[in-house]
Formats: C-alpha cells, structure tokens, sequence
C-alpha cells in the first residue's frame, strides 16, 4: 500500500468533513500526533480503527486503502457514474460524464435560446445537482463560464453564468477531446444525402450544407448510451453549450460517430444526449 497516497486521502476526507486533527483524534480516541502520522505517511491507521474512521469520513474502507488517483485521462467513480478527467488544477479536476446518461431537449420550446437561459441548465443545476448526497454536493464547486461566438456562424454565445453543473462548449471539446484546426481553417464536412451516412468535404457549391468537423478525433468525442429497454449501449449524439447556426434556435452537438456539428440541431430534439460536466473538488 501506498502511504503517501493513503495519506493524502485521509486529509482529504477530514477536511471535506470538517474536521481538524485533534477533533478527528477525539473521535476515535487516539492521539493528534496519530492522525498527523497518518496524513503525512509516515504510519497507517491500524485494521481495528479502520471502521470507525471510515464512519467518520463518510467512506468506504476501500476507499481509504486504495485511494482513487486522478490525472487527466481517468475514469473515476463520483456519485452515480463514471466520470473522465479532462484536466486538473491543484485541488480541483474538471470532468465529464464517461457515457451519455440520458436524453433530453435543451430547452422545451422552438424558441431563440441561449445556455443562459435554456431549461437544460436549470434541471442541471437543480434536480441533478440534487440526486447528489450532501457529502458529494460539497465537492462540486461553481464555475463561472465565459464563451465565444460561433465562428462558423457568427452567432453570438449570450451572458457569461456560474454553475454547479454545465456542458462543454465548442472550444472545450477541442481542447480536451483534440482540435485538427478544422474548425480555424474552416474546413466543413457534411453528408452526401439524407439517406448517406458518408461525410464529404463541402466545397463553394455545397457551402451551405457544410455543418460539422470531421476528423481523427471522432473516436475521442464518441459516447456511448445504455438503452435500458434492451440492456444494450449505443452511440449517441450529446449536446454542447455554444450557440448553433444563424439564430439561436439551435445548439451545436457532438455526433453519434463522433463529429461536430458546428451548425447544430434544433433545441428542443428530445433524442439528443447530456453529459454533464463540473468541476470536482480533489
């Protein structure tokens, strides 16, 4: 076992629940010094404090023992799913569901939207930030999210907002899932025909049907959906929060073989993916 990284662990968990050394200490009626050994590696709590402490930290002993690393790139286990770490910053990480984990319209309406203001944001941040349990909840920290305008579209991204839980915009997706420079170079993909699944490159005759990037990052940005009626998982489209083409009725969305739609769907598709995205206290 690893006493630096257990260490570590136990830290944390005081800290998130608000204990310093010595109340820590007082609690499983051992000394302050004890705790301090513990956090700094030196020793390991011994198997028959093991339970209590783990009842105290609102924890499993596992979870103690084998403390989950977190780097850029890992699946982690967080509330009900699975989250992959996109990046991290000192004591935070910023992750994204692993898989689509429901669908859902972005905003209810036919209506010019923006994330400020679209219903998706408001189940995020309220009945799903609240399926979290107390002990979860405090390790989502607000984020205040800044934007850009479409640059295929020009269309503008609205007001900055801070938020519990949120979704990726365009930038965020090439910048954590990878960027062909597609999107800079203007270089759009679109299907030959309603009926073709191929994607061709679209050229001044067929500017308009240019709507997504399509690249060797398509397998990063693919996400996969358990469809609970057949207990099997298929790709599925998921949405982004940037503003979609010419008026805001529609937001861009990540493909079912992992294109970008730049241009978007309409806002009120019901079969569209969510993957949630926040910033994890670590």
């Amino acid at each position: 076992m690893d006493n630096i990284g257990i260490g570590n662990q136990i830290l944390l968990l005081r800290k998130r629940n608000g204990f310093t050394q010595e109340e820590l200490a007082t609690k499983l009626e051992i000394s302050a010094q004890a705790i301090s050994k513990w956090e700094n590696g030196h020793t390991l709590p011994e198997t028959a404090v093991l339970p209590q402490l783990a009842r105290l930290l609102n924890t499993s002993i596992d979870s103690i023992l084998m403390p989950i690393v977190i780097k850029e790139g890992a699946i982690i286990p967080f509330g009900k799913h699975k989250w992959r770490v996109l990046k991290t910053d000192g004591n935070s990480a910023l992750v994204i569901t692993e898989s689509v984990i429901e669908t859902r319209p972005y905003h209810e309406e036919f209506v010019q939207i923006t994330w400020e203001h679209c219903d998706l944001r408001k189940y995020l941040n309220t009945q799903f930030y609240e399926s979290f349990d107390p002990t979860d909840r405090v390790r989502i920290l607000e984020t205040r999210l800044t934007d850009c305008d479409n640059h295929w579209y020009g269309t503008k991204w609205g007001n900055p907002t801070v938020d519990k839980i949120f979704l990726l915009s365009i930038n965020e997706v090439l910048e954590y899932f990878g960027d062909s420079g597609d999107l800079r170079k203007n270089k759009r993909w679109h299907y030959k025909s309603m009926e073709s699944n191929e994607l061709v490159i679209s050229d001044e005759e067929h500017w308009d049907w240019g709507q997504c990037i399509n690249d060797q990052y398509n397998d990063t940005r693919k996400a996969l959906y358990h469809k609970v009626y057949n207990a099997g998982w298929d790709a599925k489209c998921w949405w982004l929060r940037s503003p979609g083409i010419h008026v805001r009725h529609t937001t861009p969305i990540v493909g079912k073989i992992g294109e970008l739609f730049v241009c978007g769907s309409d806002v009120y598709d019901i079969e569209i993916g969510v993957r949630p995205a926040l910033w994890l206290s670590i």
